[in-house]
């Protein structure tokens, strides 16, 4: 009887339910169609850095759209961004359903196995720009797999230290997504993962958006919960930029400034350079 109980067990864990995701070369458009029904990617002759456009929170009409991932505007084929992006770097872009958790959707979606794979196409550089909820995504990814082969992640105004704007609940299919958006399921999270670090391989830099001059709000995300003090202790640099939540991935201001971080280096400061800008954004 008890011989049984490793299959069934291991047919529960392949029962488990895994989030839906969706990633796809953007630029150059995918070659031939894989069995799954997209195009497989394929590097350029001669790129050696790929970059994958990662979304935030999608606003959903009806609740049976909540579990299937849509791209968002800015990581279409032919768009702006994905224009300029594409002069230098082949282009991803990744979505996924927003029925689950952060932390679920990094731990049962695709994103991982997709960048190992772009890995083995023989990219040298893996960029990560993740907008809003998208650069938690990219940011829990690294800190679980530091050797996965991601070089830098950009984040784009994203809610490190929550945001209340995520307790406007429309479904309730998408509550454990919008859950870990908040102030306190952020907080919750940054405890339980108080362990974990970025890798010092991995380039990080934090987008920091703001809607006017008192530095308070990109309109969606307070600016203090987006670079946060654990950011800032591990000399996380920041990069504040005058823009709405929505408006840095469509503007030409942004998506220049966003070319040119993903172009760039963008090593750790030394705490006294974060210091110093903490004080003259916030003017503590």
């Amino acid at each position: 009887m008890f011989s049984i109980l490793p299959a069934v067990c291991a047919a529960l864990v392949l029962q488990a339910p895994q989030v839906e995701s969706r990633f796809e070369q953007v630029a150059p458009v995918a070659g031939a169609p894989a069995p799954a029904g997209r195009g497989r990617p394929m590097r350029s002759p001669g790129q050696t850095r790929a970059v994958v456009l990662i979304h935030g929170y999608l606003i959903h009409l009806k609740s049976a759209t909540v579990p299937h991932p849509r791209f968002r505007d800015w990581q279409q084929p032919g768009s702006r961004l994905v224009k300029c992006l594409s002069k230098e770097s082949d282009v991803f872009s990744f979505s996924y359903g927003q029925d689950f958790s952060v932390d679920d959707i990094v731990k049962t979606g695709t994103l991982g196995t997709e960048v190992a794979g772009l890995r083995k196409l023989g990219y040298r550089e893996i960029v990560l720009v993740g907008h809003s909820a998208g650069g938690l995504i990219a940011r829990q990814l690294v800190e679980d797999n530091p050797n996965l082969g991601v070089t830098k992640v950009i984040q784009v105004c994203s809610p490190n230290g929550g945001t209340p704007s995520a307790k406007t609940i429309l479904h309730k299919n998408q509550k454990p997504f919008l859950d870990s958006l908040t102030e306190e399921g952020r907080q919750m999270i940054l405890k339980a993962r108080a362990d974990k670090c970025l890798p010092r391989a991995v380039d990080f830099v934090c987008l920091l958006g703001y809607a006017d001059e008192t530095h308070e709000t990109d309109g969606v995300v307070p600016c203090v919960c987006q670079w946060t003090p654990d950011l800032r202790k591990q000399c996380v640099p920041v990069t504040p930029f005058l823009a709405k939540h929505y408006q840095v991935t469509r503007t030409d201001p942004g998506i220049e400034l966003l070319a040119k971080l993903v172009r760039e280096k963008q090593p750790r400061w030394d705490a006294a350079h974060v210091d110093k800008a903490f004080k003259e954004f916030f003017k503590k």
